[in-house]
């Protein structure tokens, strides 16, 4: 909580007020402080796009696996070798949703550490625009300075473990993905050996394929921007 400059400690009645030593350099001047800004609205606005996406093709993987399901029951013995290729479109599904939670379990942080590394920096600018002149009357501004330097440090390093953490869970969601793309090649190849029912399984795989595909682009162009701004 910022404390106001007259509840800041005064000097002794008579006495000289000691010399504010200016805090150690961060780094953060009006520029960078821009640059922080639009890093993190570049962060937000990727996050919302990656997520509303996500979530989207999610649905259409899990609605082309139960479709996968539907046509094997349809056709009984026929498709009895698909059948393991639907069931573990189905799991695949059900993987990639739950990688996809961790993901999101770990953007939440990141934003967070985002926000405070921002507000502390925007606290430190406004610290310094008036410290020249405050300096005579009001001792402690540079201990508050160094106090917020030290606390946009801090999230700073923050944001860092934050953005490794969720590097780590898109490394799993590429693995879950990479999976189940295995799958889909297989269910490819079991499709274009069912004679009669061929047209049906090809596009139901094909859809899958897709999906897929649509998924490891998504994951890629995100961490390409985070990254871009994380590292």
């Amino acid at each position: 909580m910022n404390t106001p400059a007259d509840a800041l400690p005064a000097s002794p009645a008579g006495s000289v007020p000691p010399v504010a030593q200016t805090p150690r350099a961060t780094g953060m001047d009006d520029r960078s402080l821009d640059t922080l800004r639009r890093d993190f609205i570049a962060v937000a606005d990727a996050t919302f796009a990656f997520q509303g996406a996500l979530k989207k093709r999610l649905r259409e993987i899990d609605r082309k696996a139960l479709n996968a399901q539907v046509l094997v029951k349809r056709h009984g013995k026929e498709l009895a070798g698909y059948g393991v290729v639907a069931q573990a479109f189905r799991e695949g599904a059900q993987a990639m949703q739950n990688a996809a939670d961790q993901v999101q379990d770990l953007i939440n942080p990141l934003m967070l550490h985002f926000m405070e590394t921002l507000r502390d920096v925007q606290q430190m600018q406004s610290l310094r625009h008036i410290q020249s002149a405050a300096t005579a009357h009001c001792p402690a501004l540079a201990e508050r300075l160094r106090h917020h330097a030290d606390m946009q440090e801090r999230h700073a390093a923050g944001s860092r473990r934050a953005g490794q953490a969720l590097g780590a869970a898109l490394d799993r969601f590429q693995a879950v993905i990479a999976e189940l793309d295995y799958v889909v090649v297989n269910g490819r190849i079991e499709a274009a050996l069912k004679g009669a029912v061929n047209a049906p399984l090809a596009q139901v795989s094909l859809e899958m394929d897709r999906s897929v595909s649509g998924v490891q682009e998504l994951l890629r162009a995100y961490r390409e921007k985070i990254e871009r701004i994380i590292a």
